[in-house]
């Protein structure tokens, strides 16, 4: 093959064969746990995009990779970011009458928007910008960038992963 001519249709038909699988990746660090609060920084390629915050008792197990679907929850009347299979969030009863000091049934952990100490009952994932020790600012803002770029990338075929690590202070 040195020093023949290559074949434009020839090339571009071997590199077709092999499928392409985008991969974005996002990543949880996990900054400071104390008590039932557990607070973070989302980071997607190195740069990071908004703060988390945790319930320390209903957190998702560190070092395993989880997927992310967009699927439309029946509690919150909108699609959100879940994490998991599709299926769980699926599994999800409505609640009727829901307060702050209603416990949610937990089929499925979300990324979500909140700002404190009520998000964290259901062992959601809140986002936001962190304003002090936890308390999240800026909430739909961080939730809506989050979800833009989930859904685009998912739009284009790929897939999309969330990782934890733990990085204590």
């Amino acid at each position: 093959m040195v020093g023949q001519p290559v074949n434009l249709a020839t090339l571009l038909t071997y590199f077709h064969s092999f499928p392409i699988i985008f991969v974005m990746q996002i990543h949880i660090q996990r900054i400071y746990t104390k008590g039932e609060l557990t607070e973070g920084h989302l980071v997607i390629d190195g740069r990071q995009i908004c703060d988390t915050l945790e319930n320390s008792q209903a957190c998702l197990k560190t070092g395993r990779s989880y997927p992310l679907c967009l699927v439309k929850c029946r509690q919150f009347g909108r699609k959100m970011i879940c994490v998991g299979k599709k299926q769980a969030c699926e599994a999800c009863v409505k609640q009727q009458e829901v307060s702050y000091n209603t416990c949610l049934p937990r089929c499925c952990t979300l990324l979500k928007p909140g700002n404190g100490i009520h998000g964290r009952r259901e062992g959601h994932i809140l986002v936001g910008t962190r304003g002090a020790r936890g308390l999240l600012i800026h909430p739909r803002m961080a939730f809506d960038t989050l979800y833009g770029r989930i859904r685009k990338s998912l739009e284009r075929g790929h897939s999309v992963t969330l990782e934890v690590k733990e990085d204590r202070l």
